[in-house]
């Protein structure tokens, strides 16, 4: 175990009435500190947002590192329904960047207009689950009143600290269809701004590839594979610059672990994943002010939690003996998606999911001090 100090965990946002997870996380230059993260209703079994077309991205701040936080406001807008788990971090020149996936939902009916308009429309079977693979029979077989196409990934963009979303832009993601990942951009040494998603939509998810702006998120430029796996699937990809020009990317996979890959030119070339030692998911990467390399990631398993892991080498290699337990008294497997952030040199707040003693679900944080 890591000589690390766990700290205070506070609530971010909770409400009774609603469902509130994936959360991402980012210290902006003015001290304030911003997280954006789901919201939907509550439903029972509960949803994700691959399935409820109702989640919506909230935001709030904290002007105090996180004692307090303020009455989340819905971003970039209340139309933005259908949505992924949103990535937001902020560019050197103050941009706020928040980048998110989202669905075309329609009801059954209008699904069939779209689909035979040549849209690719999912329907969820049962002993399916989300499927475009289906007969004109299945359509009554349908579990749900509605039906998934495909909208787009955007990225949005706010110049006064993410009060207001003046930019929005479709990313275009040709050759692969569309794509995701739950955190966000982050700016190189060099001012270009990387972004790593997964094509998001069975049975194309093969791909994990880099988007790059020179432009500060305005426009991008073709995409760059990092992983072409159609054996075993890759998703949820996070980014870290380890020094000018080499990246680290960390991968959800479907088994217990998650694997790495690694660039030294800048994202133009990349190695073949490899497992870690890390037992969870997803994964996400910071460089702290010493020089290592952090990943936070939810243990889904008894005992459910969240934990992290730093790295001395760069991501080279990670001993499970330097684990850091962040919490390992989360009542079930509803939790998860950590992001942290540093926010004064050595000292971390976790950022992350899941249900409190009363057995809601809702956005938390907790505070470590490095050893």
């Amino acid at each position: 175990m890591t000589n690390s100090t766990i700290g205070k965990t506070v609530i971010i946002h909770k409400d009774d009435l609603a469902y509130i997870s994936h959360p991402s996380i980012a210290v902006l230059d003015n001290g304030e500190w911003i997280a954006a993260f789901n919201h939907s209703r509550r439903r029972e079994p509960r949803m994700h947002p691959p399935s409820d077309p109702l989640f919506r991205t909230l935001i709030t701040r904290s002007a105090d590192q996180g004692r307090s936080w303020s009455s989340p406001a819905f971003a970039p807008d209340f139309d933005w329904s259908g949505t992924e788990c949103p990535g937001i971090s902020q560019l050197s020149d103050g941009t706020v960047v928040l980048t998110q996936f989202r669905f075309g939902w329609y009801p059954l009916g209008l699904a069939k207009k779209q689909l035979a308009a040549g849209e690719p429309i999912s329907i969820y079977l049962p002993g399916q689950g989300w499927t475009e693979q289906f007969t004109d029979d299945d359509w009554a077989k349908s579990q749900y009143t509605w039906a998934r196409g495909y909208h787009g990934l955007y990225a949005h963009l706010s110049y006064d600290y993410a009060n207001c979303f003046d930019h929005t832009g479709k990313i275009d993601t040709g050759p692969y269809r569309d794509g995701y990942t739950r955190t966000g951009v982050i700016e190189l040494a060099d001012g270009r701004v990387a972004y790593a998603v997964t094509e998001h939509h069975p049975p194309t998810s093969r791909f994990t590839y880099l988007l790059i702006s020179n432009t500060g998120g305005r426009t991008w430029e073709p995409p760059t594979v990092i992983v072409d796996s159609p054996k075993r699937l890759f998703n949820e990809p996070d980014l870290a610059e380890i020094a000018p020009g080499e990246l680290c990317c960390i991968l959800r996979s479907k088994g217990q672990f998650l694997y790495q890959c690694s660039s030294l030119d800048g994202g133009r070339t990349w190695t073949t994943p490899q497992p870690t030692t890390m037992a969870g998911r997803p994964g996400h990467l910071l460089v702290v002010s010493d020089g290592r390399l952090l990943c936070s990631y939810g243990r889904r398993q008894e005992p459910f939690g969240i934990r992290a892991c730093l790295s001395e080498d760069g991501g080279r290699t990670w001993s499970a003996a330097s684990e850091i337990v962040v919490r390992d008294d989360l009542p079930n497997a509803d939790l998860g998606y950590p992001t942290t952030i540093e926010y004064e040199p050595g000292h971390l707040f976790v950022c992350y999911y899941g249900q409190d003693a009363d057995g809601i679900t809702c956005v938390q944080g907790t505070y470590v001090t490095l050893g």
